[in-house]
């Protein structure tokens, strides 16, 4: 079993969350369609805005918080996520929304984990923090996948 702190999950998630942004950069810069290419903008636009939200929250809360040790740490990987889905330079809008929800359900099941396994109240309303910001990109991000389809 391993032993980490909330620190060391939140620094986690947020580079994968700067990791992600370079994927989808990576993805635009090649492609030919038009939405696709949109779609790949808005959501390295939204991983930056979840790694900065990170970054603040990480800025807000007590060193205390922060330091606690978890004796249960995720055994999630997000090679497994990146591993269940097909990217190429001609992925489809569908192909690329599916993606980013895998992707975003990761983060989400990372959380909902970490409040089920700590036994500290105030840990767990870190990650119930975590979880909600979480929740309510991927409805945001969800919405505006479906308007740029409607285009």
């Amino acid at each position: 079993m391993h032993y980490q702190t909330v620190k060391d999950v939140v620094d986690h998630s947020r580079q994968l969350h700067q990791d992600i942004s370079g994927l989808y950069a990576k993805l635009s810069e090649n492609q030919a369609q038009e939405r696709v290419g949109m779609l790949l903008e808005y959501l390295k636009r939204h991983e930056d805005h979840l790694e900065q939200s990170l970054n603040q929250f990480e800025n807000d809360k007590s060193q205390k918080v922060l330091d606690n040790w978890l004796q249960y740490s995720p055994d999630q990987d997000i090679s497994d996520v990146l591993a269940s889905v097909t990217i190429s330079d001609h992925m489809t809008t569908d192909q690329v929304v599916s993606m980013a929800l895998k992707l975003d359900d990761y983060f989400i099941d990372l959380y909902q984990e970490m409040i089920n396994n700590s036994a500290s109240s105030s840990v767990k309303v870190v990650f119930q923090n975590l979880l909600d910001m979480e929740q309510q990109e991927k409805i945001r991000m969800s919405k505006t996948a479906l308007q740029l389809n409607d285009m």
